[in-house]
């Protein structure tokens, strides 16, 4: 069996995600010479861990749920989660109580909200879109009642070594960023779970044939990305000394982006763990870059947001291609 030749125009949609990445690149090395020192190239990656740990949880359920428009996996509350999360680290460890106890509750709390959506979604049958907004409105309540909507300092030790400390050139946030990816890397593209996970996302009814529990499987992704949304508030906070009521509305749009985005870091166009890291790091080059040539924000969004548009399209093309 022949099988067809790619032409010049199906390689660049291909590759349409490296290729502009590499040009915004070279924009900024033109631009601002000051882009390429080491210095500002591991801030990126430190930059980019909370977005990108975060967006590994949401990666998961997207994986987890599938495509589809109306029903298909997405929690529009996860970066609330991460916002309740950051607050209650912040009171906990501002207030002087240990920081293991600190992020161990905001765990046990990220994991509940999580579990509470997978119960809405997997036994009481709502939609994801319509379940996790209702959540996402409750913990914005939440989060202010925790804060009493003011900044909470979070002057610890231990959040200090973590901002400021680096280990062979490298932050130690941007250690646990590639930590933490390679353990998301191993969960769902080696480990028969992550095979699990992306049968219940492609076919249902299929999965269920070969045996697999599938509301088991999608309630699981839910509680990975609690544990994440927890992961990234810890950095959140230890980045900022602080913790500031409204991060969580702030952070969603840009978690979505790099969700979405690493589809066009795949072969398949689906939403993977890989992808998701190299897209955090786009949007990390992004900002950093448009912060170093005085760009304004509200050009930023509007970059983004045609991201968006971009991503969906390359993407719904180059499935019906594949398929």
């Amino acid at each position: 069996m022949k099988h067809k030749r790619e032409n010049a125009g199906d390689m660049i949609m291909r590759y349409s995600g490296y290729i502009a990445f590499a040009v915004i690149i070279v924009f900024f090395v033109i631009k601002a010479p000051i882009f390429l020192r080491y210095s500002n190239l591991v801030n990126i990656l430190a930059q980019s861990a909370v977005l990108g740990i975060c967006g590994f949880g949401l990666t998961g359920i997207f994986i987890g749920g599938g495509d589809d428009v109306i029903r298909g996996g997405t929690d529009l509350s996860i970066t609330l989660n991460m916002a309740v999360a950051g607050a209650i680290i912040a009171v906990m460890a501002g207030g002087g109580k240990p920081l293991w106890l600190a992020f161990v509750t905001a765990v046990l709390v990220s994991i509940t909200i999580e579990a509470v959506n997978a119960y809405t979604i997997v036994k009481l049958k709502m939609v994801p879109l319509l379940s996790t907004i209702c959540m996402m409105y409750l913990l914005q309540g939440v989060e202010r009642i925790i804060t009493n909507n003011v900044v909470v300092p979070a002057n610890h030790k231990a959040l200090a070594f973590i901002s400021n400390t680096a280990i062979l050139g490298i932050p130690v946030i941007a250690w646990i960023f590639v930590v933490v990816a390679i353990v998301m890397y191993v969960l769902f593209n080696v480990c028969s779970y992550g095979n699990k996970v992306s049968a219940s996302g492609g076919s249902e009814l299929a999965a269920k044939a070969s045996g697999i529990n599938v509301s088991l499987m999608v309630a699981s992704t839910y509680l990975i990305g609690g544990v994440m949304a927890s992961v990234s508030a810890f950095l959140m906070v230890a980045r900022l000394s602080s913790y500031t009521p409204g991060a969580g509305d702030l952070q969603l749009f840009d978690v979505m982006l790099v969700s979405y985005l690493g589809a066009v870091f795949s072969r398949r166009y689906r939403p993977n763990i890989p992808g998701t890291f190299i897209a955090a790091l786009f949007i990390g080059v992004l900002t950093n870059g448009f912060t170093l040539i005085n760009v304004p924000s509200y050009w930023v969004y509007a970059i983004k947001g045609a991201l968006i548009l971009v991503t969906v399209s390359i993407t719904t093309i180059q499935k019906r291609r594949v398929e």
